[in-house]
């Protein structure tokens, strides 16, 4: 006899795993200045999947210069100064839950969280919760936002003419130039060095809207 597990049935399932958790796990949340914890209410986040934005609605909040968030990158500095969604702060995980970082988080707005993936994003995010913040995490992390943000459409799709493809080209364009960092973004711990000057030719012309950055784009 064949079995088939749906989707839905693996996130009831995983749902039931993480009530019991979140049982012994509610000690986490005492002594921390947090209300108290509604596991019931968490599990139902959960499984509905509203504990989390997408890249999307990410890059619409930060175009509408929305002030009721923070956007935390749990990456290394490295990775951070790399590469970062604009408008992030980099507080890496391993530093996260110390309580002058925690300090930092506003329990008055949205905490948004992300790594490389969805992995330490999603577990910071119920970390979060479980202390009492209003914390998400964004879906997929910053391969999302690079895939579903700043690849042109035709790289990602198979339709000849896909449908909304200006819109997306006009989304990406908003995040090719130059955007301010978060105020309390972390510095790389050793300078950076300077990369020399491209020659530029008779017909060479600086990109519109700014310098180009794809490396340190956002920084």
């Amino acid at each position: 006899m064949k079995i088939e597990v749906t989707a839905k049935q693996l996130a009831a399932s995983a749902a039931i795993l993480l009530a019991l958790v979140l049982a012994l796990a509610a000690t986490i949340a005492r002594g921390t200045g947090a209300g108290p914890m509604n596991a019931p209410a968490l599990v139902e986040t959960i499984v509905e999947e509203k504990d989390h934005v997408t890249a999307g609605e990410l890059a619409r909040w930060i175009i509408e210069k929305r002030q009721d968030y923070q956007l935390i990158d749990i990456r290394q500095p490295w990775q951070f100064d790399d590469y970062h969604i604009p408008t992030a702060v980099n507080i890496p995980l391993a530093q996260l839950f110390r309580e002058d970082n925690l300090k930092k988080l506003s329990r008055e707005k949205k905490i948004v969280v992300y790594g490389l993936g969805a992995g330490h994003s999603a577990e910071t995010q119920l970390l979060l919760s479980l202390k009492g913040y209003n914390a998400y995490s964004v879906k997929e992390g910053i391969t999302a936002w690079w895939d579903e943000v700043m690849t042109p459409l035709s790289l990602r799709s198979e339709t000849q003419s896909p449908a909304g493809y200006q819109q997306a080209k006009q989304l990406r364009e908003r995040f090719l130039g130059t955007f301010p960092t978060g105020a309390a973004a972390t510095a790389p711990s050793t300078p950076v060095p300077e990369l020399p000057a491209p020659e530029q030719g008779p017909a060479a012309t600086p990109p519109a809207g700014g310098k180009l950055k794809l490396g340190r784009g956002c920084s």
